[in-house]
């Protein structure tokens, strides 16, 4: 999985953000203003566990220069306050020595609040595949809702949530390489069709180690249960690859040929307009290697004409055994 460069969404996009969504809410009565950074304390239910530290870093740099810009939403804990969106803003804060940040203050309950950090990271990508599935499972724990439910809350389809919480059955080799970024859900996802934990995460290595590709998975997975022993799984892929190739290659000769034929065409029909001075079209015939000649005309004075020139070629084109009628 290509790994995020700059600020982008990790960055000053996160702090530049409209605002007339707090601006509205704080109109109905909500409490804005500011709190001490000492007195915030992160997401309990946090679904996100590592934070890009070089991203970190320039947020930091940046809030050093702008400050927050958008408020962090919190929610009142005791004497403090937990952060229910914000948390990366807030680490930046601490770390670029700031004393206060801006807040929107609310009341959420613990499912509420588990709900909103879900979607806010969601929604910026924050997650990685498994961080999200584990957000999603523990908010329909919470919430005690279907999977249909659910995703209708977090806008995608059931497929993508289902398929999204299949990776909690990843065992926790081939479950780490995803948190890693070393394999993403699409290669792994192959290898949940497997039994043996111990199988899948020997074959998520591979596959990290050895560059495969989602198709290349799917392949040696195939073989793993047809019981092919590794010579054999390598030596069927290197025969598959090289048919894939030998297709490649009839592949694009085909369409060499195609544009020689379409070039000589072209050529032709130029010159029949030329000759007859009116419109000609030259259609070959796609599965045979006949076809027609189309010639237009405006009035009957234009078809005698093209009859005279077509009876003027026609004894020369018999003489050379081929076709022709008028």
């Amino acid at each position: 999985m290509p790994s995020k460069r700059g600020l982008g969404k990790n960055g000053l996009d996160v702090m530049f953000e409209p605002v007339k969504k707090v601006v509205k809410e704080r109109q109905a009565g909500e409490n804005v203003g500011e709190l001490a950074v000492k007195n915030l304390i992160p997401n309990p239910y946090q679904p996100r566990h590592t934070f890009d530290e070089k991203a970190l870093e320039e947020l930091t740099q940046s809030v050093q220069e702008s400050g927050i810009i958008q408020p962090l939403i919190v929610r009142k804990k005791g004497r403090t306050y937990e952060i229910v969106a914000g948390e990366r803003r807030w680490r930046a804060a601490k770390a670029a020595g700031l004393v206060k940040v801006p807040v929107v203050i609310r009341d959420y309950d613990d499912a509420t609040m588990m709900e909103v950090a879900l979607v806010e990271n969601m929604q910026r990508s924050d997650l990685d595949p498994i961080e999200e599935a584990r957000g999603i499972k523990n908010m329909m724990d919470a919430l005690k809702v279907t999977q249909e439910e659910a995703a209708k809350r977090l806008g995608m389809s059931r497929a993508a949530l289902a398929n999204s919480l299949r990776l909690l059955k990843l065992p926790e080799g081939a479950a780490q390489l995803v948190t890693d970024k070393k394999l993403t859900a699409g290669q792994v996802r192959p290898l949940l069709s497997l039994t043996d934990p111990q199988q899948i995460d020997k074959l998520a290595l591979r596959a990290a180690e050895e560059g495969w590709s989602a198709r290349m998975v799917e392949e040696y997975v195939t073989s793993e249960k047809e019981g092919l022993s590794e010579k054999e799984q390598a030596e069927k892929l290197e025969a598959q690859q090289t048919a894939k190739n030998g297709k490649k290659a009839k592949d694009k000769a085909r369409r060499s040929v195609k544009e020689s034929q379409s070039i000589y065409v072209k050529a032709i029909q130029e010159d029949l307009t030329q000759y007859f001075g009116t419109k000609v079209k030259v259609q070959p015939d796609k599965k045979e290697h006949g076809g027609r000649i189309v010639i237009e005309y405006y009035n009957e004075g234009d078809l005698e004409r093209v009859m005279e020139l077509l009876k003027k070629e026609g004894p020369a084109l018999q003489e050379e055994g081929k076709p022709f009628t008028v």
